[in-house]
């Protein structure tokens, strides 16, 4: 059984992965949030829901990624995902996500790649800016 932090969890670390929250990554989080919660057999949430999760976690997912515990805690994060269904949908949505504003920063390649190693998927071909 998922909860609707699990499922927001990895796509919230996408988007702030990279130190930089851009509306339009914040826009995909919205959209792939909602996406996901149905697969899930969740209830949606409205936008306005979304970003009081998004901006009521932000502190503690900056230091969280600022910390020694950062990988520990992606690790965690994203093995709550074994399902093939499950995961494929989260790897899509987290993809979409990084690449929402059209940069594609080494710290989200580095996400991306840890989330195709650990799901077992080939790493999309992204050109990585800056």
């Amino acid at each position: 059984m998922f909860t609707h932090d699990d499922i927001l969890m990895p796509l919230a670390l996408t988007v702030m992965i990279d130190n930089k929250i851009k509306d339009p990554e914040l826009r995909e989080f919205r959209m792939q949030g909602n996406a996901l919660f149905a697969l899930f057999g969740l209830e949606s949430k409205t936008e306005d829901e979304l970003i009081e999760w998004f901006n009521a976690q932000e502190a503690k997912l900056q230091d969280t990624l600022q910390g020694r515990r950062k990988n520990t805690i992606i690790l965690r994060t994203l093995t709550r995902f074994s399902d093939d269904a499950h995961v494929e949908a989260m790897y899509d949505a987290m993809v979409t996500i990084s690449v929402a504003d059209k940069e594609y920063r080494r710290e989200e390649s580095e996400l991306i790649r840890s989330a195709a190693s650990i799901w077992g998927f080939q790493r999309p071909p992204l050109k990585i800016i800056g």
